[in-house]
C-alpha cells in the first residue's frame, strides 16, 4: 500500500467508526453501524445440552494449545534446538530458572519453577484466548421464557412480600398494591434484543444499525414483559395491550432474546482465579512443611512464646488467607474490566475502536500472568526461609 493514502485511510476509518457507532448514533444521519451493547455479567453461564459453564470451556480450549505447543515442542528434542517452537520453550524455562535462582540466591530456587511456570503459561493462555474474535459475541439466544425463567425467584419473593396487604386499610392496601406493581415490574425488567434470522438456517444475528433506542423509536431493545406471553415473537396485539401504542412494524414477527456467548475469558470467572489461587497458596505452605517440618513451621502462626509473637504469628496467619483473596480479585479485576472495556469500545467506536484496547488486553494478560507466577514465588522462597535465624 501506498505510503501516501495510509493516513488518509486511517482518517476516514477513524471518522466513519465514530459516525457509525453509539456516539454518531445521536445525529439522524449516524449510528450506521451502532448495535445493541452485550449482555454483561458476573457469573459464568451454562450451555445448554454440554453441561459445562463457557468459562470453563474456554480454560479447555486454552489447555489443549498449551499441550498441543509443549506435544510439538518436545517431540524431537535435540541439544542444539533447530526448530523455533523448541527455542521458544527453552528462552521461557530458562528465563523462569535464572528468575527463581536469583530471588532464592542459590539452585534450591529450581524446585519451584514446574508450579510457578505452570501458573504462568495457564493465565497467559487463557488471558489470550478470551480475546479472540467470537469470545463473548458467538453464541446462543436464550428467549425471553428462559430469561424469565431466571428471574422468576425475584418475581415470587416481590408478590409474597406484599402478601399482608390484602389485611391492611383502604388506603394502605392502595399504596401497597401499587408499590407490588412497581416491584414486579422492576423484576422483570431485563432487556433483550431483537435478532434477524438468517432463512432456512435458524442463524440469529444483530444487523447494524439498531442501536440502544428504546423500541418506542422503532429501536432493537426490548423488556422481557414485552414478549413473555408471545413465546419470544414481537406481535402488536400483545404490545398495544401493555403500552397503549402501535408496534414499530420493522420489528413484528421478529423474536427477541438475550445471547448466551459459547465461549468467554476463563479468568473473568472468579470460580477460575480461586483455584488458581487456592493451588498456588497450598503448594506455599507445602514447600513451607516440607523444607522446615510441621512443627517448625507451624511455629511461624502459632508462638506461644509470648503475647506478642502470638499476636504476630496471628497476623502471619491472617495474611496468608489475605493472600488467597488478592490473588484471586487482581487477576479476576483485571480480567472482567478488560472484557467490559473491549465490550464498551466495541459499542461506541465500531472496528477501529477495539484495535489498540486489543493490544492494551494482549500485554495485560502477560503481565497479570507474570505478577500472578512471581508473586508465588516469592511467597514459596520466603515459606523455606528459617524465620529463627533472623
Amino acid at each position: 500500500m501506498n505510503k501516501s493514502i495510509i493516513l488518509p485511510f486511517f482518517i476516514i476509518l477513524f471518522i466513519t467508526s465514530i459516525l457509525g457507532g453509539a456516539i454518531g448514533g445521536a445525529f439522524p444521519f449516524g449510528g450506521f453501524f451502532q448495535s445493541p451493547i452485550a449482555h454483561i455479567q458476573l457469573p459464568a453461564e451454562k450451555i445448554p445440552g454440554l453441561g459445562v459453564f463457557n468459562t470453563s470451556l474456554t480454560l479447555w480450549i486454552g489447555m489443549i494449545i498449551l499441550m498441543t505447543f509443549v506435544l510439538l515442542a518436545t517431540r524431537n528434542m535435540k541439544n542444539v534446538p533447530e526448530g523455533r517452537l523448541q527455542n521458544i520453550a527453552e528462552v521461557i524455562v530458562e528465563f523462569f530458572v535464572n528468575l527463581a535462582q536469583t530471588i532464592s540466591g542459590s539452585e534450591k530456587g529450581r524446585r519451584f519453577v514446574p508450579l510457578v511456570l505452570s501458573i504462568f503459561l495457564c493465565v497467559v493462555v487463557s488471558n489470550w484466548v478470551g480475546v479472540l474474535p467470537g469470545v463473548g459475541t458467538v453464541g446462543i439466544v436464550e428467549s425471553a421464557e428462559v430469561v424469565y425463567s431466571h428471574k422468576e425467584h425475584k418475581v415470587e419473593s416481590c408478590h409474597s412480600s406484599d402478601h399482608g396487604s390484602d389485611h391492611s386499610s383502604d388506603h394502605g392496601s392502595d399504596h401497597s398494591s401499587d408499590h407490588k406493581d412497581f416491584s414486579c415490574k422492576e423484576a422483570l425488567k431485563e432487556h433483550l434484543v431483537v435478532f434477524e434470522t438468517i432463512p432456512g438456517t435458524g442463524i440469529k444475528y444483530l444487523p447494524p444499525g439498531r442501536g440502544e433506542s428504546k423500541i418506542e423509536k422503532g429501536g432493537g431493545v426490548v423488556l422481557v414483559e414485552d414478549v413473555i406471553d408471545s413465546h419470544s415473537k414481537l406481535e402488536s396485539e400483545t404490545y398495544n395491550q401493555k403500552h397503549e401504542k402501535p408496534l414499530p412494524s420493522d420489528l413484528e414477527g421478529r423474536y427477541a432474546g438475550r445471547l448466551l456467548p459459547l465461549l468467554r475469558g476463563a479468568n473473568t470467572d472468579l470460580n477460575t482465579t480461586l483455584a488458581i489461587a487456592i493451588v498456588a497458596m497450598v503448594a506455599v505452605q507445602f514447600w513451607g512443611i516440607s523444607a522446615l517440618g510441621i512443627k517448625k513451621y507451624g511455629g511461624k502462626f502459632f508462638n506461644f512464646s509470648s503475647p506478642i509473637m502470638l499476636f504476630v504469628g496471628l497476623l502471619e496467619f491472617i495474611a496468608e488467607l489475605a493472600r488467597v483473596v488478592s490473588f484471586t480479585f487482581r487477576l479476576f479485576g483485571n480480567m472482567f474490566a478488560g472484557e467490559v472495556l473491549l465490550v464498551a469500545m466495541m459499542f461506541l467506536l465500531p472496528f477501529i475502536g477495539i484495535i489498540p484496547f486489543m493490544g492494551l488486553e494482549l500485554f495485560v494478560g502477560v503481565i497479570q500472568a507474570f505478577i500472578f507466577s512471581i508473586l508465588t514465588l516469592i511467597f514459596g522462597i520466603t515459606a523455606i526461609s528459617d524465620h529463627s535465624e533472623h
